[in-house]
């Protein structure tokens, strides 16, 4: 069935309680043995009249129910743009907290990517339900603009220099042509399917967690070659990455012990280890502030602050709600923060997302 989008248009009211129940975890992450709670740095007293981020609404999205997976945004119109992965929906919200459109008939959506400059809509469908692809729209009305078959879809990158688009897949990260829309014959092997990968803006590497083999992946995407596959002893599961090029740091989160490990890019040494809040999918770095943020199922975004490249300290631990694991960062021309996506967040069991603004 060729996925089609449907438009809800309704006012919301404000959410004064967050419901909270928690959801299990599919694929790899649901064969893992539950973690321990974190149990953060006690913040100073300065930091806790000042804290580095506040959640400064909270949007209900009735009868959107089951797990969420990544977000996109499109800051231009102020739109948060959220993979409904157990809806099988992809839910748009614009700045006045209205739902404007909820893109449905499609298979288990779990990445999500918005391209301003071409204005379209990239959503990647697992297809356990028969139709793994990704689903192209454009960005007003949302129609349906080209299918493309992939096996096992999941995260996008694009790269703004070439106009081109990847996705890890089964077999490893594949590319689309944004402007033409066309499946590329590029295909960079993996001995696994990659989670949350990372390119180099001023490199031609990819970095890709592997958690299966409790690896980092290197891969040049002028050879196609991996370069390097940096082993992590001590954790498993990474499934989150983030990327500080400017410091050659790249940060991977293990959810066996929960951990944040920054690894030198040059070396692939780990320099640094942050017990972090559990069951973590995103993870984001903010280099003007030079802080990590991190979302956690556990029910918080940890907040580290960045000293020097091998110095961090926890200044935040706030709280969100059960099974909130996904998040997007965002910045306008005056403000930055994140949006949070919280399951079973309503009390007939629908979710809702957090819009948080960054406090310097």
């Amino acid at each position: 069935m060729k996925p089609t989008a449907t438009f809800n248009l309704f006012s919301i009211a404000a959410l004064l309680g967050l419901v909270a129940a928690a959801l299990s975890m599919n694929g790899v992450a649901a064969q893992q043995p539950a973690a321990s709670a974190s149990q953060p740095v006690s913040a100073t007293p300065a930091q806790e009249k000042r804290p580095p981020l506040v959640i400064n609404q909270r949007i209900p999205l009735p009868g959107v129910f089951g797990r969420f997976d990544h977000f996109t945004v499109d800051t231009k119109r102020g739109r948060d743009i959220l993979a409904a992965l157990g809806n099988d929906s992809v839910v748009v919200v614009d700045g006045t907290a209205r739902i404007i459109a909820n893109i449905t008939g499609l298979d288990v959506p779990q990445g999500v990517l918005y391209i301003p400059a071409l204005n379209k809509l990239f959503v990647s469908n697992q297809g356990r339900k028969g139709n793994p692809s990704v689903t192209i729209y454009d960005g007003d009305k949302f129609q349906l603009l080209k299918t493309l078959e992939f096996d096992s879809p999941d995260n996008f990158r694009y790269d703004e220099a070439t106009k081109i688009v990847y996705v890890s897949i089964e077999q490893g990260i594949a590319a689309i042509d944004a402007v033409k829309l066309e499946r590329l014959p590029t295909l960079f092997k993996l001995p696994e399917h990659g989670e949350s990968f990372q390119l180099e803006k001023n490199g031609s590497r990819i970095f890709v967690n592997l958690p299966i083999a409790n690896s980092i992946a290197v891969i040049d995407r002028k050879t196609g070659e991996t370069t390097a596959t940096w082993k992590v002893p001590d954790a498993r599961t990474n499934f989150a990455m983030a990327l500080d090029e400017t410091n050659h740091r790249v940060f991977s989160v293990f959810r066996n012990p929960s951990s944040v490990k920054v690894l030198d890019t040059e070396t692939g040494k780990i320099v640094v280890t942050l017990p972090c809040v559990v069951d973590v999918d995103d993870i984001f770095y903010d280099a003007t502030r030079k802080r990590i943020y991190v979302t956690g199922g556990e029910g918080f975004v940890d907040v580290f602050q960045q000293h020097s490249p091998d110095s961090y300290t926890l200044i935040g631990h706030i709280p969100t709600g059960l099974g909130a694991r996904t998040s997007i960062m965002w910045e306008t021309r005056t403000r930055q923060g994140m949006t949070i996506a919280v399951p079973a967040a309503g009390p007939d069991g629908s979710g809702a997302i957090l819009r948080a603004q960054f406090i310097d």
